[in-house]
Parts: structure tokens; C-alpha cells; sequence
């Protein structure tokens, strides 16, 4: 079953994330361990698994000045810190992980909203879990 995006929430160390435009889970990958060696006989390169990374979460949000989710991301005592983030998808199912979280930047063009970004690099597995 398919479930829409709209009303999708974010929390970082326990505070949600006001004005939330998108949050993707993004960059997840494998490393790839090349095992060929001169005695393999399939005449094709080999390959293990190598380590993991749960990739980053990329916040994307409406400047508020006073919201408090957006006052903790800019909080320089909070950068580069590792704290548990949550998002909860529209059908109430979670994705919960570590992040380190970065330093938001924040864009003002001419005639358009100022929005901010975020990028949250996760780091260990992501659990997903269903309501």
C-alpha cells in the first residue's frame, strides 16, 4: 500500500522540526570488497560486502525563528554531536536512527521564502518499524 508524503514529521534529539518542507533519507550505501584473485575460474570479477553507511538525512524546512526544532539545529552546541533522530512516515510507521548532526544553511531569494537546509549524516543502521 502506498501512503502520500504530505505530514511527514522529523525529530532530532527529541524535538520536532518545525516548518518541514522535505525530509529524504538519502546515500545509503555498500562498500564492495573485490575477492578475485588468479584462481578464480569464473572469468568474472568477485565481490563480499564490505561495510555500511545508512547514507544522511536531508532536511529541508521554512526558516521560523522561534521554532524550537529549528533553534536546536542552529545551536553550535548541538553540531557535530550524535543524538537519535525519528521520522514518522503518514501511516505512522518510523524510521529511527543516530545522526551527527551538521550546520544548517539558510537561502533568501529574491521574492520567494527564506528556507533553510540541514544535512544529518546517519551513522549505524536505520530501523524501520511499522505502526
Amino acid at each position: 500500500m502506498a501512503i502520500k508524503s504530505f505530514g511527514v514529521t522529523v525529530s532530532i534529539d527529541g524535538t520536532a522540526i518545525g516548518g518541514l518542507v522535505s525530509a529524504d533519507i538519502t546515500g545509503g550505501d555498500v562498500s564492495f570488497i573485490d575477492t578475485t584473485t588468479h584462481e578464480s575460474t569464473s572469468g568474472y570479477r568477485e565481490f563480499v560486502g564490505g561495510l555500511k553507511d545508512g547514507g544522511t538525512l536531508e532536511l529541508s524546512f521554512k526558516y521560523e525563528i522561534a521554532d524550537t526544532g529549528q533553534v536546536k539545529l542552529r545551536n553550535p552546541a548541538i553540531q557535530g554531536t550524535v543524538v537519535p533522530a525519528i521520522v514518522t512516515f503518514t501511516d505512522l510507521s518510523t524510521a529511527s536512527f543516530d545522526v551527527v548532526v551538521g550546520i544548517p544553511s539558510t537561502v533568501n531569494p529574491l521574492d520567494e521564502d527564506v528556507t533553510s537546509t540541514c544535512s544529518c549524516k546517519i551513522t549505524g543502521p536505520i530501523n524501520y518499524v511499522a505502526d
